[in-house]
């Protein structure tokens, strides 16, 4: 573990300059994207959140540079309890699923739509469902059954959610329509 690198870590902030650097550094130093996994995999680390956001803004950017750790990552989903770190990893999940250069096995995507069905009937934040209803609208385009439960979860939380939730939540119906139709 880079000593330096992982100070750099627990200094930073949730401020766009301060995740936008590390993001920077790890990708001018690409054997730090290691320690960035180790510590964001890493539940019991204090701030295995801030790891989160870093892999997050490599998801968005340089989706490809994650494959490697895909076994890690995915396998460690269900753990993230941290509400930034739950919202963090769901984003990243979402440009992880729909990647075309991400290769996924059919045992992750399964434990991906797992994690994201266990949220979205979970007591979570609007924005990790809603990055969750989207991976499963994603998925469900295979798989109807994914598109059945999704709307049927929608239907029964949709008059009890906020404005962001229900106007992502007319949106990924709007998909799923569209898909079956």
């Amino acid at each position: 573990m880079n000593i330096d690198f992982y100070n750099k870590i627990i200094k930073s902030n949730a401020g766009t300059d301060s995740r936008n650097k590390l993001k920077n550094l790890v990708l001018e130093n690409s054997e730090l994207l290691a320690d960035v996994i180790k510590i964001a995999t890493n539940i019991l680390e204090k701030n295995h959140y801030k790891a989160v956001w870093i892999i997050e803004l490599i998801a968005e950017s340089n989706c490809n540079l994650l494959q490697p750790f895909m076994e890690n990552i995915i396998s460690n989903l269900s753990f993230y309890k941290h509400q930034s770190a739950v919202r963090g990893i769901a984003r990243s999940v979402y440009f992880i699923s729909v990647s075309d250069k991400i290769k996924l096995s059919d045992f992750q995507k399964n434990l991906i739509i797992e994690y994201c069905f266990d949220g979205l009937i979970g007591d979570e934040k609007i924005a990790p469902k809603v990055s969750k209803m989207y991976i499963l609208s994603y998925f469900g385009k295979n798989n109807s059954w994914i598109n059945e439960e999704l709307k049927t979860i929608i239907e029964k939380d949709f008059v009890n959610q906020s404005a962001g939730y229900k106007t992502a939540a007319k949106e990924v119906l709007r998909r799923i329509k569209k898909n079956i139709i």
